[in-house]
């Protein structure tokens, strides 16, 4: 992620805060609720983790394997059934724009500079986590807590059914994918509503590539999920 993002990210979470320290209580009774709704708009940056097969000698001229992640966004919706003071129970439906890129180094004969070939993965997530959130006690108008759970994902754009074009090889991805989840935000209670940043980690638990008889698909051993998510949730 590109240090950029992450100054505008702090940045962020240092204005939000400053709001909310005001010398009003703001919303007093808010956690008391059994339940509560809200949404979120988030940024994500994906990529694999990847793992090539152990002798990339037996695939013609492929000298390397890398991957290269890119930015997207989330959208989504969050129910929250508080079970204890400090404990709540999460489902955050949400959709996910994700695009990533396996890279392919080839060697180019007796030149030396090897000729890099892109298959690049474009994937619409529908995510189904369920998450546990620990909450610190409430300091005036803010708290911190973290986040562990898992997610189901189901790809709505995926290209595993369909045929390679015939100049053009696809990577193709497995629809259905499992993840687990970590992360950490901060819970601004605003006037009317709270406000919450958050920061998580995102890991595939299970091979998505789909296996095929061809140097691209074949050259990998597994290929699973790895994503950073930022969301500001509305609740």
């Amino acid at each position: 992620m590109k240090k950029h993002t992450l100054t505008f990210l702090l940045l962020l979470v240092f204005a939000i805060g400053g709001l909310a320290q005001t010398r009003t209580y703001n919303m007093p009774h808010y956690d008391a609720k059994r339940f509560h709704f809200g949404y979120l708009i988030g940024y994500n940056f994906a990529n694999f983790a990847i793992k090539p097969q152990t002798n990339l000698n037996n695939y013609d001229s492929l000298m390397e394997i890398e991957t290269s992640g890119m930015s997207g966004f989330d959208i989504g919706i969050v129910v929250n059934l508080r079970l204890w003071e400090y404990l709540d129970f999460r489902f955050v439906p949400h959709i996910s724009l994700i695009d990533r890129k396996v890279d392919y180094a080839i060697g180019n004969g007796n030149i030396q500079e090897n000729i890099w070939v892109s298959k690049n993965i474009e994937s619409v997530y529908l995510n189904l986590p369920l998450v546990f959130k620990l909450k610190s006690s409430r300091m005036n108008n803010f708290r911190f807590y973290s986040v562990f759970g898992a997610q189901y994902g189901f790809d709505m754009a995926t290209r595993s059914k369909k045929r390679n074009p015939v100049n053009d090889i696809m990577l193709k991805l497995k629809a259905s994918d499992l993840q687990v989840i970590a992360g950490v935000g901060t819970d601004f209670y605003l006037e009317s509503f709270k406000l919450a940043l958050e920061f998580r980690m995102v890991y595939g638990v299970i091979n998505i590539l789909k296996p095929e008889d061809n140097f691209f698909a074949n050259s990998v051993d597994r290929l699973s999920t790895k994503t950073f998510q930022f969301s500001i949730l509305f609740e």
